[in-house]
């Protein structure tokens, strides 16, 4: 027993039966431990007994009966001796042998331990657990305080406190009677950064439980670091169970790879894939001591340059040792030769075959020893990679980690961190085509630096099954003579769902192949089937039966566009099949045609000129067309609009994932990029044919973003534009927006489907009622308000405000702030200060839309995207990061709270604290106008901006764009319900609103949230959807700035 310092519970002196006792040494298990002296046997023993608050604890007493009936029957070198078990004076205890040495645990604390020593110590306490396990005995509690190491280096494995006698089957139920009696019901016996998983479940134990915690312990032996150790016991038992150790190739690069494989294999979490038992894991250890060892000799006993000729020389003949190189040693050994010349002649013609055996002998060992230090050059190469292989994944850079995996695995081919890591880095993919035998081509994403993407590469030729590779996103190709190319995205991408982190299933192509001349050009194929629309803003459940057919490839462009114009296709009456309605009325095929005017007052789409599209945009979409021309340029080519469930299943193909957007390329999580995938910048359209990563399921370009897509069915609210355009939030791709036939935008274009000849049945193009009620709220009293209002008070304390980054353009400087925000969390913001304007300024305080909110796209980009004009029209803008937004995304597996939790409102509140906190630091600076400050929330911001514009008065003005009232809302915690907020905000409020607006109705949300706002108020409408035109929002907005915030100062 190891020596203590702790005051002792028993005076020195005071005797035992016939032992004295002389210092407490420390406490273990279940009782304290003493030096006692053996007057008897005059020898130093180590005695252990309960504490006095202890005596009369009946069950602490057996289980240290137990424990030395348990250790009494072990006699192994490398566990510590039980002498006996005695009571004195009412107490119980045990007489051990006394080992003189230090403790593995106060060793660890003072120095790290070398590789040698370590597998030194781990080899012996194996040897230990081997004995006490082949005697049915399982430790429980193995840990470094439990094992000392003597002056001569010997290991003794102590303290069996928690041991437990593993019964024969006939003594089953008399060990479920004594485990009754001396276990407290739901008691975990152990030291918590040591236990097994079973042991932090309270399951059964066997031997396997201690070879986990052995695992533990040599981890530790070798990192300096507790495997699972984590603040609280909590959460070490947690990350027991769920985590996985980092590699212990972070922490030295010189532990072998056997070694790392070892440990892994003991701290396998299910039992069943650890070491079985105890020798086996001896047998590992001992085997790789040898090969250590050996591998010492090897380098002690190699000369330094084994290529030398004189290695070779020495086991030949001496009389032929004579060359051109080395005629002094030839002379000197050949003067000693001839002494005994005739003997040596005799010698070597007898022996000379062995000699030459032997001299190949000698090559081949040279060689061997060449190739051995090769190799163990390559493992130490390889072995140095694992902690960036490591980085690589928990950066999940999926396509550098598995390369540099595979590199390092031709080296390692057990390696246990590779293969814990494989799951995650790769994935396997087949693929099958009908007929067989075509040609299969792989391209990564993302691109390089200089946004050049790495060329596609053959993998193979189908059928392929289960073909390994990094995981990823790539463009799959498949290519055989005399039938069309075929091209799609194919994803791996891990699954999140709330606190579910999941591997996706192996990726599995199926794909009928059509003849070449089958395929119309510029079309994919789409195979039929039952559909359901499954897009969060469905307008309907009906399912309808789908036939095979063809969808355009990309978006109709202006150059296929001006085809019809060119062939008369405003002249001709075949193309225009559908009666004209407009406003309630039906207009003629004549009147209609003088709807559809170029600037030059010429048929054709309303921003062309003299029917022509604008230079250099021949394969940009067309735009600014009506679902009536849309449709009759279809008829023309000789198709038709997509049904909206044609269009839907060629865009994902009834692909859904919950809590987060799905895309036709795959699920999109918080902190993904849009870059390559599709376009919802604020910068205009893009050619069809960009954003090729962006393919839905069937090869389609660009059906999420770009411009929106004219689809054949009428509803009771218009015809449906479908997949979201550009300067719109990425979540419109599942709206689905619907526009009185005559209506034109820069943002909506088509593209077309062609159904087989035999096809039967409408394919989904009925007409659809959307019904929809119209709410009627009541202002919440001000009593109410007032109990709501406490939720929202926070304490000013300092801000400790930092400027952590500053950008410059022409027109703004860009300031990156941080401060002391809710919860003790440092808050972030950005502030934007323009140019060339007089101090102080006016402000405009934004809170972003859901995208923002989602961890879709950054606060700055937004930001950018959104006030560019105001700011270089002399005002600041200002916006807070809050909890979500990608600069502080919630942590992995973080499940949203529902609205109608406690949970919630916390969230609520703790955003809009660091909103507050935002404008308490913008009354700290002499460069804005404090008392000019205006609220600006598009869409979800403006939801937020209820709450927020109503507790807090420092607004002079309130702009809420794209704003409403959903019905969903009313079961929502109270305290944090903008319904309940709403009629509070006494600023000066606009709401700029979308006649159109296909996320949140002007009849049933826009128009309830404006009857509920007191006044002042005002309510401007554009003919458009969510998202208001650019010029007209910022022609608009700004009006209503310089109404309600004054002009900005110019001078």
């Amino acid at each position: 027993m190891g020596r203590g310092l702790e005051e002792v519970t028993i005076a020195t002196g005071t005797k035992l039966g016939r032992y004295e006792i002389r210092s407490k040494l420390g406490e273990g298990g279940m009782g304290e431990v003493y030096l006692a002296q053996d007057t008897q046997l005059d020898r130093r023993v180590a005695i252990k007994l309960l504490p006095p608050e202890t005596i009369s604890d009946e069950h602490a007493r057996k289980r240290l009966v137990r424990e030395a009936r348990a250790a009494a029957t072990l006699d192994h070198p490398h566990i510590c001796s039980v002498y006996e078990v005695g009571e004195a004076d009412g107490r119980s205890f045990i007489v051990m042998q006394y080992v003189e040495g230090e403790t593995l645990d106060l060793k660890l604390s003072r120095r790290s331990m070398k590789l040698k020593e370590s597998l030194a110590i781990a080899t012996q306490v194996a040897d230990a657990l081997t004995e006490a396990h082949a005697r049915g005995i399982i430790h429980r509690d193995i840990k470094p305080s439990n094992v000392i190491i003597t002056s001569r280096g010997q290991t003794k494995v102590m303290d069996f406190g928690l041991a437990k006698v593993i019964q024969p089957a006939h003594m089953i139920d008399t060990e479920a009677a004594t485990e009754a009696l001396i276990s407290t019901p739901g008691a975990i016996m152990g030291t918590v950064p040591y236990m097994s998983p079973e042991q932090v479940r309270g399951e059964t134990l066997n031997g396997r439980s201690d070879i986990f915690s052995f695992g533990v312990m040599l981890y530790e032996m070798l990192s300096g670091q507790q495997p699972f150790a984590s603040q609280s016991s909590a959460a070490t038992a947690s990350a027991i169970l769920t985590h996985e150790p980092a590699p212990l190739a972070r922490f030295s690069r010189d532990i072998p790879a056997e070694l790392e494989r070892i440990v892994s294999k003991a701290l396998r979490k299910d039992a069943d894939e650890r070491y079985q038992t105890a020798k086996d894991l001896l047998i590992d250890l001992r085997s790789l001591g040898n090969e250590l060892e050996f591998q010492h000799r090897l380098e002690r006993s190699t000369p330094p340059d084994s290529s030398r000729n004189e290695s070779v020389t020495r086991s030949g003949p001496p009389a032929i040792v004579e060359t051109a190189e080395q005629p002094g040693i030839g002379a000197v050994q050949t003067t000693r030769t001839t002494e005994k010349e005739s003997a040596l002649r005799n010698l070597w013609q007898t022996s000379s075959n062995r000699t030459g055996l032997i001299v190949i002998a000698t090559l081949v060992l040279v060689a061997g020893t060449g190739w051995f230090f090769w190799r163990r050059a390559n493992v130490k190469w390889a072995t140095a990679q694992l902690p960036r292989i490591e980085e690589l994944a928990q950066a999940q850079k999926y396509f550098d980690a598995y390369d540099l995996a595979i590199s390092a695995q031709q080296y390692l081919p057990d390696d246990p961190t590779i293969t814990r890591l494989m799951p995650t880095i790769s994935q396997t993919i087949s693929v099958i085509t009908d007929p067989a035998g075509a040609q299969v081509y792989l391209k990564r994403f993302p691109p390089d630096g200089s946004g050049k993407f790495p060329a596609r590469q053959l993998v193979g030729t189908t059928p392929i099954d289960n073909l390994r590779g990094a995981r990823g996103q790539y463009i799959l190709y498949l290519e055989k003579a005399g039938y069309a190319k075929t091209e799609r995205t194919v994803s791996g991408a891990i699954m999140h769902y709330g606190n579910l982190i999941a591997l996706p299933p192996p990726i599995r192509v199926e794909e009928k192949l059509i003849v070449t001349d089958k395929m119309p050009d510029r079309m994919v194929f789409v195979p039929g089937g039952d559909y359901r629309l499954v897009a969060w803003a469905r307008p309907t459940d009906a399912r309808v039966r789908l036939n095979d057919y063809f969808i355009d490839k990309y978006e109709v462009s202006n150059q296929d566009y001006k085809e019809f114009i060119n062939a008369g296709g405003y002249l001709k009456k075949q193309y225009w099949k559908y009666a004209f309605i407009k406003d309630g009325k039906t207009l003629s095929w004549e009147d209609a045609m003088k709807e559809f005017k170029d600037r030059a007052r010429l048929p054709g789409p309303r921003s062309w000129s003299s029917q022509n599209f604008p230079e250099g945009k021949a394969e940009y979409p067309v735009t600014d067309i009506t679902w009536y021309e849309a449709a009759a340029f279809a008829a023309f080519k000789g198709k038709q609009l997509p049904t909206i469930f044609q269009w839907e299943k060629a865009a994902r193909n009834g692909s859904i994932s919950p809590l987060v957007n799905y895309m036709p390329w795959g699920v999109f999580y918080p902190g993904d990029t849009l870059d390559y995938h599709a376009n919802f910048k604020n910068n205009g359209p893009m050619p069809v044919d960009s954003s090729e990563f962006g393919m839905s399921p069937f090869g389609a370009y660009n059906m999420a973003g770009n411009v929106s897509e004219w689809c054949l069915n009428e509803t009771s609210e218009g015809f449906p534009a479908n997949g979201g355009a550009w300067g719109e939030p990425s979540y419109t791709f599942a709206n689905y927006a619907a526009f009185p036939g005559f209506y034109s935008s820069n943002k909506v274009g088509f593209r077309c489907a062609l159904n087989f000849a035999d096809a039967t049945g409408d394919q989904g193009a009925m007409r659809i009622e959307i019904k929809k009620e119209i709410p009627v709220y009541t202002p919440s009293s001000e009593g109410n308000f007032g109990n709501w209002l406490s939720y929202y008070r926070y304490d000013k304390t300092p801000l400790d405000p930092q400027i952590v980054e500053v950008k410059e353009t022409n027109e703004w400087r860009r300031e990156k702030i941080t401060f002391n925000g809710a919860d003790n969390e440092r808050a972030i913001a950005y502030l934007y200060l323009p140019k060339n304007f007089p101090r102080p300024l006016q402000v405009i305080h934004f809170v972003p839309a859901s995208d923002v909110e989602n961890g879709l796209r950054s606060l700055p980009d937004a930001m950018e995207d959104h006030l560019a004009p105001y700011i270089k029209s002399g005002r600041v803008a200002f916006g807070v990061v809050i909890k979500g937004y990608v600069e502080r995304l919630r942590p992995e597996g973080y499940a949203e709270p529902q609205p109608n939790t406690v949970e919630y409102l916390d969230k609520i509140v703790n955003w809009i604290t660091d909103l507050r906190r935002g404008l308490d630091y913008l009354e700290t600076r002499n460069d804005v106008d404090a008392n000019r400050i205006a609220f600006f929330g598009p869409s979800a911001g403006a939801r937020v901006g209820l709450i927020l514009a109503a507790v807090e008065h420092r607004y002079a003005s309130v702009i809420l764009q794209g704003a409403g009232l959903r019905k969903s809302y009313l079961p929502w915690v109270a305290e944090a319900n903008p319904i309940n907020f709403a009629s509070h905000i006494r600023a000066t409020k606009l709401m700029v609103h979308g006649r159109y607006d296909e996320n949140l109705s002007l009849k049933t949300e826009a128009e309830p949230l404006y009857k509920l706002l007191p006044e002042p108020k005002r309510l401007v409408l554009y003919d458009g959807g969510h998202v208001p035109p650019f010029e007209f929002m910022v022609t608009t907005m700004n009006g209503w700035l310089d109404e309600t915030l004054g002009p900005v100062k110019r001078e």
